[in-house]
């Protein structure tokens, strides 16, 4: 113990064995001014289509080509932990780093989302916002930021993006975590001998299994400790993906969601396809993990992905369909579970799979989604997006939620974050809209001051978000229209098909692409400021700035993975 004690001190400063403020008390402020931010973003979103958005555009806000990081209110900064950019098999870091404490700079998720209309008024509206940035007086506060619903992210302090189009709030687990709350979720994935296929067009050689393993992955990461997660592979039959010998829902703390992906990276494919096995074994875990106290207690999905037709159990798909339906029934009628279905591959290969999914998401109120493209990203982009259904039926008022403590995307080592998903309730058409998520990032290392016991943390945590949100179908066009939602490379727009609708007779208006009429001209100069290639590697640096060579590349990530690995271990060992 006393050689951890020694390693402790040597990585991560001097331990506090006692509490020296009170948390609750901190954490309780810490609402508050998200409070007072959330209501004043929320009045500006309110008046978007007002706003002259000329002035958002005078200067380049763009974190891949902004020299907003130099001049007024822009420092050298050892405060938010490195800079740093990785691209196999390189990589750069500096401990000095270029920010600007006044200004705040802009992100997007693509170069294809850049400059469309949707993130332009995004810029526009969430530029005043830097005022109540400023004015923030959180102790220990890292970035605050406000993220929308089309990939957009404003970042307090402003620093350069080492990496374009790198950085996508939706993906993030605060992100999703605002927006759906505490939640139940199942990941039923199909692991027939049909899953080993590589698409003769595919660029990495990788086949649909390798996809579905790295989309599954992707989408544990945007939970959080507040959620209970499982994961089944069903092929001729379907099995529990166990955790330590559990087979139940377990809680997706880092260490458990880090234990999981390890266990869903060792699913191989074969045999035949058994949806009706599937879904029996998904409903019968949540009723056997709510018999232990495995629940959030909250809201339940079920995240279904397939590439084929059922090829034993039952096979006729307004059958399978009923049988389905009938175990996501309660004995008091309402459904138990939300369910989203997700197509790999051509939907030629299929149209028995087609049908089936499509009869489980009417016949339940969920969505069904067709991922034609082979490709990783395209599945990750899609499975991901399943807060979107959370946010869409959403009703009544937001709530702020908090993580566990991880390590921060940029580069300000461990944080924690309170965040709170936006709403413009539109009282004259019923409908109470979501907009986008409001964060801050607070030091770890201060918050560990206030509470040194990790468990006694996260319980304090938890406690604060114990309100489960509330969804529910107000109208027929609310998932009429999410289900012409489509999501391509960062972009956001919504295509009539018919194909889609549980009603083929529903009038259901889409938005548009243009958010604000009779704007756009205000608009120009973002094509000046766009940039396809820039990355700001260099100038993110404003000390010594390092760069690997590429044979001290595994050594440098070794060592990067090693230091959190060591750090989780100490934590373990000597702050509980």
């Amino acid at each position: 113990m006393e050689l951890l004690m020694w390693l402790a001190l040597m990585c991560f400063g001097p331990v506090v064995s006692s509490a020296l403020g009170d948390l609750t008390s901190f954490l309780d402020e810490v609402e508050t001014q998200l409070d007072s931010l959330h209501d004043v973003a929320l009045g500006f979103y309110q008046q978007r289509c007002t706003l002259n958005c000329t002035q958002a555009f005078n200067s380049n806000p763009y974190s891949c080509s902004t020299n907003l990081v130099t001049g007024n209110g822009s420092s050298c900064s050892t405060d938010y932990g490195a800079a740093f950019y990785v691209s196999e098999p390189g990589c750069m870091q500096c401990h000095k780093r270029n920010i600007n404490s006044y200004f705040t700079t802009v992100q997007t998720p693509s170069s294809k989302a850049t400059c469309t209309d949707r993130l332009n008024s995004d810029v526009c509206w969430t530029k005043d916002l830097e005022d109540s940035f400023r004015s923030s007086s959180i102790p220990g506060r890292k970035w605050q930021l406000i993220a929308t619903e089309n990939g957009f992210t404003r970042l307090h302090p402003g620093i350069p993006q080492e990496q374009c189009y790198s950085y996508d709030p939706r993906l993030r687990s605060w992100y999703a975590a605002a927006s759906t709350g505490p939640k139940d979720v199942v990941i039923l994935v199909d692991s027939s001998s049909s899953m080993d296929f590589v698409p003769p067009d595919s660029q990495t050689g990788e086949s649909r299994m390798d996809l579905a393993k790295q989309a599954v992955n992707h989408v544990l990461g945007t939970l959080t400790f507040v959620d209970y997660i499982a994961v089944i592979k069903f092929s001729t039959e379907a099995d529990e993906v166990p955790v330590d010998g559990v087979y139940t829902l377990i809680e997706a703390t880092k260490d458990n969601i880090q234990a999981l992906t390890k266990e869903v990276n060792q699913i191989e494919p074969s045999g035949h396809t058994n949806f009706e096995q599937a879904f029996r074994l998904a409903f019968d875990m949540f009723d056997r993990s709510a018999k232990v106290d495995r629940t959030s207690e909250c809201n339940k999905v079920i995240l279904f992905l397939t590439d084929g037709s059922p090829t034993r159990g039952e096979e006729d798909p307004a059958k399978l369909s009923q049988i389905i339906t009938s175990l996501n029934r309660g004995s008091n009628g309402q459904k138990k579970a939300s369910i989203l279905s997700y197509s790999i591959g051509e939907l030629t290969e299929g149209e028995t799979r087609q049908e089936i999914l499509h009869n489980i998401a009417c016949d339940n109120n969920g969505l069904t989604s067709d991922v034609e493209t082979e490709e990783v990203i395209g599945l990750q982009e899609q499975l991901s997006q399943y807060h979107d259904y959370f946010s869409t039926l959403h009703t009544g008022p937001s709530h702020t939620v908090w993580t566990e403590p991880y390590l921060d995307s940029f580069g300000a080592e461990q944080v924690v974050t309170a965040a709170r998903a936006l709403y413009n309730n539109d009282a004259v058409n019923a409908s109470n809209r979501f907009v986008g998520v409001i964060s801050v990032d607070i030091s770890y290392e201060y918050i560990r001051q206030l509470e040194s016991n990790y468990d006694k943390l996260l319980e304090a945590l938890r406690q604060k978000q114990t309100t489960c949100p509330q969804i529910q179908v107000a109208k027929d066009c609310d998932l009429e229209v999410l289900r012409q939602k489509v999501y391509d490379d960062g972009t956001v727009a919504y295509v009539p098909n018919v194909n889609k609708l549980c009603n083929s007779g529903s009038i259901c208006s889409l938005p548009g692409n243009q958010v604000c009429p009779d704007t756009s001209f205000q608009y120009e100069q973002c094509q000046q400021h766009k940039t396809t290639s820039q990355n700001y590697k260099k100038e993110a640096c404003c000390g010594e700035f390092v760069e690997c060579t590429s044979s001290a590349d595994s050594l440098h990530w070794f060592h990067l993975h090693r230091l959190v690995f060591l750090h989780s271990v100490l934590l373990f060992l000597v702050f509980r």
